[in-house]
C-alpha cells in the first residue's frame, strides 16, 4: 500500500508538472495555429491599417507586386499604403495603366463560385479588381489585387470613378514635374465680360436668335474665322468664353428643337386636314356611282329598245309585201304606226339617258379632279411632314449630342501617345473625343511608359500642376540562340544589345520625342483640366479599351 501510495503520491507530482507543460504547449500550438491559418489571416486584415489623412487632389494608386504593395499618392506625395496579394504564377495580374471603372460594397465573384469580394473596385471588365482578401504574404489570386479589410474599405471611401491605377512590377513614385509639352489649358477669362462681348458679336452680325434657329434647322450654319473652335470673330478663347458659347448653342439648340416641335405639329395637322379632304372626295365620288348606274341601265334599256324596234319594222316590211287583202293592209298600218312610235319612245329615253350621261361624266370628272388635287396636297403635305419630322429628330438628337457633351467636357480627359501606331488618342468620360496622327523622334528608340497627371491649375489659372510616374520601361528581348544539338538546359539566351546612344526612358526624354500637330494641341487646351491624364508609351491601346472603359495601356 505505501509503495502504491508512494507510486500515486510521485505520479501526482508528475502529472502536476506533465499539466503544466502540457498547457503551456496546448497555448502555443494554438496561438501558432492561429496564425497560420486563413480564418486568422482575415481577422489580421481586419486590424487597424497606416493611417489615412485628408486627401488633396486627384488620386494616383501604383501597386507593386515585386514588393506587393500598394501605395496612394496625392498633390502632398503618399496618403496611405498596405501591404497587397496579386495574382500567382498562371493568372498573374497584368501590368500596365488602368482606372477604376466599377465600385461596389458587396460584390461576388461570377467567375470563381461567387466568392466574396468586399469593397470591390474593377480596373477591366475581363475580371481583374481591387478587393478585401486573404493575404497570406505572396501573390495567391486569380489576378485580383486583394488587400487588407480595413486597408480596403478606407481606400473604396478614397477613390471616385475613373481614379488612376498603375500596376508595375517594381515601385515607383510619382513626383511633381514640369515640361514645356505638356498640354496646356485656355486661360480662364472673365465670365462676367463674356455675355457682353457675345451680344456685341450677335449686334454685329445681325443674325436674330431665331433666324440662327432657323439656319440650324436647315443645317446652315455660319462661316468665321473661329468656327472650328465655336467661338464668333473678336472673342479671345477662353476658358469663361467657351462655356459660354457652349451654354448659349444649347439655348440655340432647344429654340431650334421648338421651331422644329412646332413646324412638326403645324405639317401634321394641315396632313390630317388634306386626309380628311382627301376622304371626302372619295366619299363624294362614291355618291355618285349609284345615279351613274342607273343612267347606264337607262342608256341600255332604251339602245336595246331601238334595236328591237328596228327589228320588228324590218319584220313588219317583209311581211307586207306578201300582203294583198284590204283589211290585212289596214291591220299592218295600224302595227306600224304602234312600232314606229315605240321606236320613237326609245329613241327619246336613249337621247335623255345620253344627255344625262354628258353630265353626270362632267360631274365624276370634277369629283375625280377634286380627288388627284387633294392627293397630291396631301402627298406634299406628307413629304413636308415627313422633312419636318426628320429635321425634329435631328434637332432632338443634336441637342441631346450637346447636352451630354456639354456634361461630358467637365470631365478630365485622358490622353494616349501611342509609339506603336503613331496615333493620339483621346477619352473623356469613357467616349473617344479624338484621334490623331503623331510623330516619335528616334522610333527605334524604346519611350517607356510613363504617366502625366494635371494636379490642379497655377495660382494664376492660366497653366496646370503636373506629377510624373513611371509605369514600366522597355528592356532588350532575349531571343534564343540558334538550334543545336544540345540540350534546352544548356541552350543559350542572348540578350539584343541596347543601342547606347538610345536616350534613358525617363519621362521628360519621353516628352521631349513626341510631335503632336499645333492644332491639335489647340483643341485639346479646352478640355485639358486638373484629373487629365497623358500616357506615353510603346505600347498600343489595349484590347481592354472599350465601351464604358477609360484608355488602358497593358506593359510587358
Amino acid at each position: 500500500m505505501n509503495m502504491t501510495y508512494r507510486l500515486v503520491g510521485r505520479h501526482g507530482v508528475l502529472s502536476k508538472t506533465l499539466a503544466t507543460t502540457v498547457a503551456f504547449l496546448s497555448v502555443f500550438a494554438i496561438a501558432v495555429a492561429s496564425i497560420s491559418s486563413p480564418a486568422d489571416a482575415r481577422k489580421r486584415s481586419r486590424k487597424a491599417a497606416e493611417p489615412i489623412r485628408q486627401t488633396a487632389g486627384p488620386l494616383t494608386i501604383v501597386i507593386s507586386l515585386k514588393r506587393q504593395r500598394i501605395n496612394v499618392y496625392d498633390n502632398n506625395g503618399r496618403v496611405a499604403s498596405s501591404r497587397i496579394s496579386s495574382g500567382r504564377p498562371g493568372n498573374r495580374t497584368p501590368t500596365g495603366v488602368f482606372s477604376i471603372l466599377q465600385k461596389r460594397r458587396r460584390h461576388y465573384s461570377n467567375i470563381y463560385h461567387g466568392a466574396a469580394m468586399p469593397n470591390m473596385q474593377r480596373i477591366t471588365w475581363s475580371g481583374i479588381a481591387m478587393h478585401a482578401g486573404h493575404l497570406p504574404g505572396y501573390p495567391a489570386s486569380h489576378g485580383c489585387i486583394r488587400l487588407p479589410y480595413s486597408f480596403s474599405k478606407k481606400l473604396f471611401s478614397m477613390t471616385e470613378m475613373g481614379g488612376r491605377v498603375i500596376v508595375a512590377h517594381n515601385d515607383y513614385t510619382p513626383v511633381s514635374f514640369s515640361h514645356a509639352k505638356l498640354l496646356k489649358p485656355l486661360p480662364p477669362g472673365d465670365p462676367d465680360a463674356v455675355g457682353d462681348q457675345f451680344e456685341e458679336a450677335d449686334s454685329n452680325s445681325g443674325t436674330s436668335n431665331a433666324t440662327r434657329a432657323g439656319n440650324m434647322l436647315l443645317g446652315v450654319s455660319p462661316a468665321n474665322a473661329s468656327e472650328k473652335f465655336g467661338l464668333p470673330d473678336g472673342i479671345k478663347r477662353t476658358r469663361a468664353a467657351v462655356a459660354a458659347f457652349r451654354e448659349r448653342e444649347i439655348k440655340r439648340l432647344e429654340a431650334t428643337v421648338e421651331k422644329a416641335d412646332e413646324w412638326h405639329k403645324d405639317a401634321g395637322e394641315k396632313l390630317k386636314l388634306a386626309n380628311l379632304k382627301l376622304k371626302q372626295a372619295f366619299k363624294a365620288q362614291q355618291v355618285l356611282l349609284p345615279e351613274t348606274r342607273e343612267i347606264e341601265r337607262r342608256l341600255k334599256a332604251a339602245k336595246s329598245g331601238v334595236r328591237t324596234a328596228q327589228r320588228n319594222f324590218r319584220d313588219l316590211l317583209l311581211r307586207a309585201g306578201s300582203l294583198s287583202d284590204d283589211v290585212e293592209l289596214a291591220a299592218a298600218g295600224q302595227e306600224e304606226d304602234a312600232l314606229e312610235a315605240e321606236a320613237l319612245r326609245h329613241i327619246a329615253e336613249r337621247d335623255l339617258a345620253l344627255a344625262d350621261k354628258a353630265q353626270f361624266d362632267k360631274l365624276v370628272a370634277d369629283r375625280q379632279a377634286a380627288i388627284d388635287a387633294a392627293k397630291t396636297r396631301r402627298d406634299t403635305l406628307k413629304e413636308r411632314y415627313a422633312t419636318a419630322q426628320t429635321a425634329l429628330v435631328g434637332a432632338r438628337k443634336g441637342l441631346k449630342q450637346a447636352k451630354k457633351a456639354f456634361e461630358r467636357r467637365q470631365r478630365p480627359i485622358t490622353v494616349l501617345l501611342s509609339k506603336h501606331s503613331n496615333k493620339l488618342y483621346v477619352r473623356q468620360g469613357y467616349d473617344p473625343v479624338m484621334q490623331a496622327d503623331i510623330e516619335f523622334e528616334q522610333p527605334d528608340a524604346p519611350l517607356g511608359t510613363h504617366v502625366f497627371q494635371a494636379t490642379g491649375y497655377t495660382p494664376d489659372g492660366s497653366d496646370l500642376t503636373w506629377r510624373s510616374v513611371t509605369a514600366a520601361k522597355k528592356y532588350a528581348k532575349l531571343r534564343r540562340s540558334k538550334r543545336s544539338r544540345r540540350s534546352k538546359r544548356n541552350r543559350r539566351k542572348v540578350i539584343q544589345p541596347a543601342n547606347p546612344n538610345w536616350p534613358a526612358q525617363t519621362p521628360a526624354n519621353a516628352l521631349s520625342r513626341v510631335k503632336i500637330p499645333p492644332e491639335v494641341v489647340e483643341a485639346l487646351a479646352e478640355h485639358i483640366k486638373p484629373g487629365s491624364t497623358i500616357i506615353i508609351s510603346d505600347e498600343r491601346k489595349s484590347y481592354e479599351t472599350g465601351k464604358h472603359t477609360d484608355l488602358i495601356v497593358t506593359t510587358r
